[in-house]
């Protein structure tokens, strides 16, 4: 009896690990994985991604109707650029702007102030740090 349950336990693991290789995940893409690469055709400095706008809507819209088509994310992407040129695909200089400009767009002059006030107060503190950190370490400093 226990070599048949050995037997069977050992042709349901088999099977299973089989199945289990076998199955492939699913990877359905999203509208925002794709307009994170675009540019945003408004005059707002946002990412396509996070603009609102209703010109950065309808391109939203565009893309969503071409991943129902069946279109790939690089194939969306290049029948942007193929149409708008290369101004469609973002940069990464575009996308640092953009998002410091969502970030900070409620900034006023109280945010401003305290941001650089607060910078320059550490870069005071790493610099006093450090200086009495190889004052204390390199040279013998004696307190008399």
């Amino acid at each position: 009896m226990a070599p048949r349950n050995w037997a069977g336990g050992l042709a349901v693991f088999m099977l299973l690990t089989g199945l289990l290789l076998g199955l492939r995940p699913a990877f359905a893409l999203t509208v925002n994985e794709v307009v994170r690469d675009l540019a945003c055709p408004c005059i707002c400095p946002l990412v396509l991604e996070d603009c609102n706008m209703t010109c950065g809507l309808d391109w939203k819209e565009e893309v969503g109707k071409k991943i129902k088509a069946g279109m790939s994310k690089q194939e969306i992407i290049d029948d942007f650029v193929s149409r708008y040129g290369e101004s469609a695909r973002l940069t990464p200089l575009q996308r640092i702007e953009g998002k410091m400009f969502q970030y900070t767009r409620s900034f006023g002059t109280m945010e401003w102030s305290m941001l650089w006030i607060g910078m320059a107060i550490w870069v005071v503190a790493l610099f006093v740090g450090f200086y009495f950190g190889v004052r204390k370490l390199f040279f013998k400093v004696s307190l008399d």
